[in-house]
């Protein structure tokens, strides 16, 4: 199947990419800011009231878009992360050798690994001094679905160069069972760890369409297979509403579905609105900017509960930002 495909160079950070992640980042800041951490301190605002009323419930876009953002930046993570992982370059000895894998794996680290490890320990710093982050399931299961993605697609990287789509689809069918078996073990425990596996699991399929968009561009998956398994992925998101209750009535598999449509439109057609500069520079701070959304924002905003939300949202924006742009020197000081 592959074989016959010929293949060609997918850019790994295209301008319509760009403009996906940066949407992503925006939804997520708006949910986890300016709709949820007013809505648990008994303030919502107007605007959010009215856009719930007319944008959310009639287009089923649940959690204030939070998902929706989410699934943008799980779709870019997936098809930036195939590149490196397929085509990054040899460092030593025949490819899928031990050295070129743990060399790929480890430039894979250096990029997301340390924004990650320091967002965490400032985040119980803060829950120490009493400013707790986010860290609902919305929160965290991606987070876990980018790391059970990064592992399964090193693992079946050789498989991958030798069939694409079985690949792909043994990926998501492993992190399927995953789910299945975390729902399983979890049973009626409302916050266990089995039960955040299983919703981590979950996203996977989300991860794998970026996957499957990367490999198409690359001219290894043909169109026909990337559609029937891109369909399939969506699929596989409906049963989680019924294995996790608490996500019933969320509508993921919508979200998913929207997600999907926008980063294809995006990717191949969005040179025009990524000139702008500011735009590049959100896209390159997406990762570090996600994290500091709940880590450095929402306390934040629980800092200054005294002020009018109105006068507070400013300053954890700004505090949001410049955490970001601290958390991306990170990466760049780990180089």
């Amino acid at each position: 199947m592959a074989e016959q495909v010929a293949h060609r160079t997918a850019p790994v950070v295209s301008p319509g990419l760009g403009v996906a992640a940066s949407a992503g980042v925006l939804l997520v800041a708006y949910s986890w800011l300016v709709a949820l951490w007013p809505s648990r301190h008994g303030s919502t605002p107007d605007v959010v009231v009215q856009v719930r009323l007319w944008v959310n419930k009639p287009t089923g876009m649940s959690e204030d878009f939070g998902f929706l953002g989410t699934a943008l930046l799980l779709l870019v993570a997936g098809y930036a992360l195939t590149g490196p992982v397929l085509s990054g370059p040899v460092l030593s000895g025949p490819v899928g050798s031990g050295p070129v894998l743990f060399g790929r794996l480890a430039r894979v680290l250096r990029a997301g690994g340390p924004p990650l490890l320091v967002a965490v320990v400032a985040g119980a710093v803060l829950r120490v001094v009493g400013l707790p982050p986010l860290t609902d399931a919305a929160v965290t299961a991606p987070v876990g679905a980018l790391v059970l993605f990064t592992a399964l697609a090193f693992a079946l990287r050789p498989l991958t160069r030798r069939s694409p789509g079985l690949a792909v689809f043994v990926l998501v069918e492993i992190a399927f069972l995953v789910t299945l078996a975390a729902g399983w073990l979890a049973g009626d425990d409302g916050s266990g760890p089995a039960r955040l596996v299983g919703k981590a699991a979950a996203l996977v399929p989300v991860l794998a369409l970026g996957q499957l968009s990367w490999l198409h561009r690359a001219g290894r998956l043909p169109a026909a297979w990337g559609v029937g398994l891109g369909l399939l992925f969506l699929a596989l998101l409906v049963p989680v509403d019924t294995l996790f209750p608490e996500l019933k009535g969320y509508w993921h598999p919508l979200g998913a579905t929207t997600a999907l449509l926008l980063f294809m439109i995006a990717v191949p057609r969005g040179e025009t609105v990524a000139r702008s500069r500011l735009l590049w520079w959100s896209t390159e701070r997406a990762w570090p900017l996600f994290l500091a959304v709940p880590v450095v924002g929402y306390p934040v905003l629980t800092l200054l509960d005294a002020l009018p939300f109105p006068l507070a949202l400013p300053v954890a924006l700004a505090a949001t930002v410049l955490a970001g742009e601290a958390l991306h020197r990170t990466t760049r000081w780990s180089a």
